[in-house]
């Protein structure tokens, strides 16, 4: 079996890996496509040298927890699934065949593109932030950093009835994509009129605010373009200290700051606002069917698996295209 490893800092290699048969409430899949998460891996491929000393990570490593795939055999107690099967597989990794806990798995619906299918679990963090928003209709929402998340994000602000949808990056190209997927404006950070434009667009600042970048500057100027009582989602990762002044920025406008880190989910039960990570991929997976969320147009590149080296140079150059996948049916070919 074929498998993605980062070998040492910033180069990744096809390796050979051990395959092996389902135990008992496990299922095997013969994976399709994987999605890469270029926030998350870049930090494994790096060893994440921007990040402080509790958040060094080792080599060798692999990373690829988003696919899809069908079932080629199951263990023993496994009644809901079945060879042949189209799943949504969270944790397979980027690999050939992964054999993975059932509760991992979820059904794709007929009509799905396995491709879409593969970037489901990454689209949850993200619409796990946005359900924390707790948005109204007509409520404004300002998605700051447009990498994946962050347009994931405004396709489900804008599925959640907020208006206006405002992207914000320093990149035009990312501006004119956010435009192109749903947001109402799109607007550039370093603008100096950024923060008056924001709040002309808002009457007064942003009922809500995804911040994707991590970035502690990005969080701040977030903070100042907020609306009183508003609620800011922290959903990109900061690794680095973070200086905030709580009086003016957070205590006395009655801002919300929420935590919206992927594994801040319900394990069992979803309740308001909160769903457990698989019921929200049953969720967006029902969108996808139902032909309201698309993820087609999100999808740069299809990449075969023998092309990781170079795919994930790009990466560590931090030249990196929006949604990349790899097509494991390309393997060797």
């Amino acid at each position: 079996m074929k498998k993605i490893v980062f070998v040492s800092k910033n180069s990744a290699e096809l390796c050979d890996a051990p395959d092996r048969a389902p135990l008992t409430g496990e299922v095997r899949v013969k994976l399709a496509y994987t999605a890469v998460s270029a926030g998350t891996e870049r930090a494994l491929l790096t060893g994440n040298e921007e990040g402080g000393e509790g958040f060094r990570f080792g080599f060798p490593s692999s990373s690829g927890y988003s696919g899809s795939g069908i079932v080629c055999e199951v263990g023993d107690g496994i009644t809901d699934f079945h060879p042949g099967d189209r799943v949504m597989v969270h944790g397979g990794g980027h690999q050939e065949f992964c054999t993975v806990p059932e509760k991992e798995l979820v059904h794709v619906p007929d009509g799905v593109d396995l491709k879409e299918a593969a970037m489901v679990i990454i689209a949850g963090f993200s619409l796990a932030a946005v359900r924390k928003a707790r948005i109204h209709l007509g409520e404004s929402c300002l998605v700051v950093g447009l990498g994946l998340l962050g347009l994931f994000a405004v396709k489900y602000a804008r599925l959640s009835g907020a208006y206006p949808v405002i992207a914000a990056d320093f990149s035009e190209e990312r501006r004119k994509l956010a435009k192109s997927l749903g947001a109402d404006f799109a607007l550039d950070p370093s603008d100096p009129d950024y923060a008056k434009t924001v709040k002309e667009l808002t009457n007064g600042g942003a009922n809500t605010a995804v911040e994707v970048t991590g970035n502690p500057l990005a969080l701040k100027q977030t903070l100042g373009v907020t609306a009183k009582f508003g609620r800011v989602l922290l959903l990109g990762c900061t690794r680095t200290l973070t200086e905030v002044d709580f009086y003016h920025d957070v205590h006395r406008p009655g801002i919300e700051l929420i935590g919206a880190h992927s594994g801040a989910r319900p394990e069992r039960e979803s309740h308001s606002g909160f769903f457990t990570e698989m019921d929200d991929c049953r969720v967006t997976l029902d969108y996808l069917s139902a032909g309201r969320l698309s993820f087609s147009d999100m999808i740069s590149e299809v990449r075969s698996p023998d092309e990781a080296h170079e795919v994930y140079s790009r990466l560590a150059d931090g030249k990196f295209p929006i949604g990349v996948l790899f097509d494991w049916n390309k393997l060797g070919g």
